[in-house]
């Protein structure tokens, strides 16, 4: 649906509104509507008459022998003669909707969501979802209903997602099955935005048990990390663990390391949390192995590729039309800053289990990649290393000296960088004022 030019006159075709800000519908121009729920009342029958202006519609299908459209009135003396009616079947009209919504309208909207201009994706969307709920196309018109949820989100307006999201959600609580993953995550997400709990939880469960159902191994891994780490967020740890570590195994499964990585990271803060830090070392140890296998993996997979390439060249001539197989990996990319957390997070571990040799080796790990990253990177492990030595030292005796030591450290890292913040908030710790849960969740 299209802004009108002049809305004087005009009337919606489905309550006979009549006010400034009616939208024109966008391909036929002539008819108006109050939203797009106004649209999808009528589009049933407005279908049958809604064809685009002259030169903006594509040719009509070729028609059948013997089925050619009749001329209209003789033409005047000297004038050519007029052009035959061109009449469009409901069915020819359906399928250049459908045409346009996925050669036009998704990649557009795509684009636009990319560049975050999701107000403008959402009135690409409106005219397909009228469109797609009077052509009873029911997978179209969810797919789009999660696009413009999606949207909304990106906005920063959960009701109005949750409204986008009413037909794909309804649907999925009908029916459950694998197709209904999509709408509960995003609705899990929409009730969380809203600070709903219970209703976060409810949805879920739901994601979890449509990921039960399904035959993809990589989207139910993908379904089982996104419920765990929303129920850790939200505090529920005992709730996220089974589900984090169903989500590692899946995707290590599946070949997704950058999945397995964010499973076993979310695990290991959890069981730090619970005060079980050997289980935490397991799981960031992990961490550590499922991006390094991932770097290294991808590396092979980037060099066989383009191996492959080149030969695919040389062998043009012989005929040969081919390629050598590669593995398809899910990227992890530039994992530099993942690892150096993940060995701050092991200082952390070892270093409240006693074994101070271990911890300190990963601090060394941790620092030497920090330093590649940038100041605020480094700023930020020595505060956390400051956190952790804090929490590992005698709380009688106040803050540790070689907890002040990460402290002060962090702080002239911050300070030379102009990162008062983060320098404030390392001399506060270095001051004794950071709580102990403040720095577990630095963790």
């Amino acid at each position: 649906m299209a802004d009108s030019d002049d809305e004087e006159g005009k009337r919606c075709l489905n309550c006979d509104a009549s006010f400034e800000g009616l939208r024109r519908c966008g391909k036929c121009k002539a008819a108006y509507f109050c939203n797009a729920a106004c649209q999808r009342e009528v589009w049933k029958e407005h279908c049958k008459t809604c064809v685009a202006p002259a030169g903006a519609a594509p040719p009509p299908p070729p028609e059948a022998p013997g089925q050619a459209a009749a001329s209209g009135a003789p033409a005047a003396a000297g004038q050519p003669p007029a052009a035959p009616e061109q009449k469009y079947t409901p069915e020819q009209i359906k399928q250049e909707g459908l045409r346009r919504v996925n050669q036009e309208v998704l990649p557009e909207v795509g684009a636009l969501m990319r560049e975050g201009k999701f107000a403008e994706a959402v009135e690409h969307l409106e005219e397909s979802v009228a469109f797609a709920s009077g052509a009873d196309e029911r997978e179209l018109m969810d797919a789009l209903s999660c696009l413009t949820a999606r949207c909304y989100l990106g906005m920063g307006k959960p009701k109005e997602a949750l409204q986008g999201l009413n037909p794909a959600l309804m649907q999925a609580r009908r029916n459950g099955g694998p197709s209904a993953i999509k709408p509960h995550s995003i609705a899990a997400e929409c009730f969380r935005a809203l600070g709903d709990a219970e209703k976060t939880r409810v949805e879920l469960r739901a994601l979890v048990e449509a990921a039960a159902e399904s035959t993809d191994e990589a989207e139910q891994a993908g379904a089982l990390l996104l419920a765990g780490i929303a129920l850790f967020d939200m505090g529920d740890l005992n709730a996220s663990m089974p589900l984090l570590a169903s989500a590692a195994a899946a995707a290590e499964k599946v070949g997704d390391f950058a999945g397995r990585a964010a499973a076993r990271s979310r695990a290991g803060a959890a069981l730090l949390r619970l005060r079980r830090p050997g289980q935490a070392v397991e799981a960031w140890t992990d961490e550590l192995k499922a991006l390094e296998e991932g770097e290294r993996l991808e590396k092979e997979s980037k060099e066989k590729k383009e191996t492959s390439e080149s030969l695919l060249e040389d062998g043009a001539e012989r005929g040969d039309k081919k390629m050598p197989e590669t593995r398809a990996l899910a990227p992890v990319g530039d994992a530099r800053a993942r690892r150096c957390r993940a060995h701050g997070n092991l200082f952390t571990a070892h270093l409240l289990m006693g074994a101070r040799e271990a911890a300190e080796t990963h601090l060394a790990h941790a620092c030497s990649l920090a330093k590649t990253l940038g100041a605020k990177e480094e700023a930020e492990t020595w505060l956390r290393a400051g956190h952790a030595r804090r929490l590992a030292g005698d709380a009688s005796d106040g803050v540790p000296k070689d907890a002040r030591e990460a402290y002060e450290t962090a702080a002239a890292v911050a300070r030379a960088a102009g990162l008062d913040e983060l320098a404030a908030r390392a001399a506060d710790g270095a001051a004794g004022k950071t709580l102990a849960a403040e720095m577990l969740d630095a963790k």
